[in-house]
């Protein structure tokens, strides 16, 4: 990925990894996390005080003309004390089976791809709890358009950065004065996820949802039914094709996962940056799925906020050889370092 001498900051601006701040302002931390506890509350589906459901989603995946690519569909028969979610794609077919506390996948299948896993978590819990633990809540007032969004970003204190741009941190974009979620950023993807949205069981619930990565539309996902149901006991018993797995990444020092790369864009030494003499390394705390491909991923530290964002874009493109555990291919959980330095002379 190159990009050409203009800012790289006008270029994410542009490409709607930065939305343009209409006013910046200071709000009560602790206000701000009860107001996303409150949204969490008020959009998640899969919460114990629930009845059972049947959920099932349509999707395309896009091309980068913004032709459809390929469809599918993601099923989820859910209660409090079993779950059962199957994708079902040309290229992707996998059961996930959660009975009481065992988790089962089918065999030989890689954990989902992240689009298909967005997806389904827009819809079911789009607000990560582990993306608020330890964060400190910043409230901007951000235009989209015509239309206003109080957004409330996750931030994480990093050297040399005052005041992170938006989008740098997990952040939520909620109707002005309510919480209910209208948008998300992370790591340079906008979920554009809520335009129209639908009530279950007391839950605001997005009928369709959009992703978008630089401002270009990479999948979208609509919900085609959503209905109470409960299955039964039988239809949650583990088949021959699942086989249990362990939950959670496995931790591994960044030093053994950088040998496993095997693609991704090569990250932009921003040009203010070259211009002050500004260098260093970013470290990146990362969760690679087991199919290679980057799942989670925050700025731990930085040299500047261009150099932290330009590390972002990069590597949420970065593939990876998966990681096996005993054989069986498992997620990760790492520190990812970009290293900006100046050359000889």
């Amino acid at each position: 990925m190159r990009v050409k001498k203009n800012c790289l900051w006008k270029w994410l601006v542009a490409a709607g990894f930065v939305a343009v701040s209409s006013s910046a302002f200071a709000a009560d931390p602790a206000a701000l996390a009860k107001r996303l506890h409150d949204a969490a509350n008020s959009s998640s589906i899969d919460d114990p005080a629930l009845k059972p459901w049947h959920l099932k989603i349509t999707f395309q995946l896009l091309d980068k003309k913004g032709a459809t690519a390929e469809e599918g569909t993601i099923e989820e028969w859910w209660s409090p004390e079993n779950d059962k979610l199957i994708y079902t794609s040309p290229s992707y077919n996998a059961t996930r089976l959660r009975r009481g506390g065992e988790i089962y996948w089918t065999e030989g299948q890689p954990s989902a791809p992240y689009l298909l896993e967005r997806l389904r978590d827009e819809v079911v819990h789009p607000l990560a709890e582990d993306e608020m633990k330890d964060a400190v809540p910043d409230l901007r007032v951000e235009s989209f358009g015509k239309v206003k969004l109080d957004c409330i970003m996750m931030d994480h204190p990093i050297k040399h950065v005052a005041y992170p741009p938006l989008g740098l941190f997990p952040t939520y974009c909620l109707d002005q004065d309510k919480d209910r979620l209208r948008d998300t950023f992370r790591y340079g993807s906008k979920n554009v996820a809520r335009n129209s949205i639908g009530t279950f069981q007391g839950r605001g619930v997005p009928v369709d949802v959009l992703i978008s990565t630089d401002a270009r539309a990479v999948a979208k996902g609509h919900i085609a039914t959503l209905a109470g149901s409960i299955e039964e006991e039988h239809f949650f018993d583990p088949d021959s094709t699942l086989k249990p797995v362990s939950g959670g990444a496995t931790k591994v020092a960044g030093g053994v996962i950088a040998g496993k790369k095997l693609s991704g864009d090569v990250p932009v030494f921003p040009v203010e940056d070259k211009q002050s003499r500004t260098a260093g390394a970013v470290h990146l705390h990362a969760v690679i799925g087991t199919d290679g491909r980057i799942h989670q991923l925050t700025v731990l530290d930085a040299p500047s906020a261009t150099e932290a964002i330009s590390a972002l874009v990069a590597v949420r493109t970065w593939k990876y050889q998966p990681y096996l555990l005993n054989g069986v291919p498992c997620s990760v959980d790492t520190t990812i370092t970009v290293n900006y330095n100046f050359g000889p002379g």
